[in-house]
């Protein structure tokens, strides 16, 4: 990110050097940090750099921000960085597509030149009700790079798209465009929908964007018949709705090594369980959410969400009502899965799409 070479991002540790700093302990940002058997070169950069959750492990050190911060440095560092737009949601009934993951921008090594830099995460997204498209995802952002927000799954009745809140977008039975789109709802029969596209991602050239298409929701008529298709992951495209009525599973999300649920997890809010298993020691996020199933399939077979924290979309009704589709696992960037048919009074709403998350990395040896 911004890769400016500053003389003098290493004048702390000049006046530093000459030995090895040992049990030094210093207070930073209200809490207190312990240092000990650190070269005190490094220890200028312990000093010198905040903003979000910090977590040490090992060698290296972690920034993890789950809401709206910045991030300082008072010295240039070369770091890895992870930043998850917010994940779509999914459509209500009838019928609902799975939303799109959030888009995903990872630099396994950056220039990080000193100053401040503005962090943006995305919240928790709103799901769809009755006939409505499931909301967008919001961008989320760390300087100049930002992953986009995942689109909303459209429904069967094409209601208005919701952005977090009442404010109506268009009328259609494609799946929303976003860092990667929402499936597509049920079309006229004999004219399955594709959905909208993948967006473009800015940010620097040492920024690898990850995105994907939703899929296509049945056509109205056998063998795909009436379901929402899946909403795309970082790591592959949403599935169409089947053959037989069920909807379509969301795409894959995308392992990022580098950051394991196991070591980033204290950073993120309680509970957090479903987010370690989710996410788990490869660091996989932004799977996609499942397509919501006809209402006559069994209730026990709603579709999957995408590995890495998608929604699972709605099983079939019930005797007594609709049933609920899942929320995406928040702060992995998911896309909520899809409604089914309602029975009135009762309705069944999308999945709401996972807040986003940023995490810089870097060497404190």
């Amino acid at each position: 990110m911004a890769p400016i070479k500053s003389t003098e991002s290493r004048t702390g540790g000049k006046l530093l050097r000459g030995g090895r700093s040992t049990d030094v302990t210093s207070d930073i940002d209200g809490g207190r940090t312990e240092i000990s058997g650190r070269r005190e070169d490094n220890l200028t950069t312990l000093l010198t750099v905040s903003g979000g959750t910090k977590i040490e492990s090992g060698n290296d050190r972690y920034h993890v921000f789950t809401t709206p911060g910045t991030f300082t440095t008072g010295v240039e560092l070369t770091a890895e960085v992870l930043v998850i737009g917010g994940g779509g949601s999914g459509a209500g009934a009838a019928y609902g597509a799975g939303g799109g993951a959030g888009g995903v921008l990872h630099a396994p090594s950056t220039s990080i030149a000193k100053g401040r830099y503005v962090v943006a995460v995305s919240g928790q997204g709103y799901e769809g009700g009755w006939y409505n498209t499931g909301g967008d995802g919001d961008d989320s952002s760390f300087g100049d790079a930002i992953a986009k927000g995942g689109g909303g799954g459209t429904g069967y009745l094409n209601g208005p798209a919701v952005r977090r809140g009442p404010t109506a977008g268009t009328f259609s039975r494609k799946g929303r465009a976003g860092g990667s789109s929402g499936g597509s709802g049920v079309a006229q029969p004999g004219s399955p929908v594709s959905p909208d596209p993948v967006l473009p991602q800015p940010a620097p050239s040492d920024y690898t964007p990850y995105g994907n298409l939703g899929g296509a929701g049945g056509d109205g008529s056998a063998p795909a018949g009436y379901a929402g298709g899946g909403g795309g992951g970082a790591g592959a495209v949403g599935t169409d709705a089947g053959s037989g009525n069920p909807g379509g599973p969301g795409g894959a999300g995308r392992a990022f090594p580098g950051f394991p649920a196991p070591v980033i997890a204290p950073a993120i809010p309680s509970p957090n369980t479903a987010w370690i298993s989710a996410v788990g020691p490869t660091g996989i996020f932004a799977g996609g959410g499942g397509g919501g199933n006809y209402y006559t399939i069994s209730p026990t077979t709603g579709s999957s969400g995408g590995t890495g924290g998608g929604g699972g979309g709605a099983p079939g009704a019930a005797p007594n009502g609709a049933q609920a589709a899942e929320d995406a696992i928040r702060f992995t960037g998911s896309g909520g899965g899809g409604g089914n048919y309602p029975s009135y009074p009762l309705v069944s709403h999308g999945g709401k799409g996972a807040d986003g998350i940023v995490i810089v990395k870097y060497s404190v040896a």
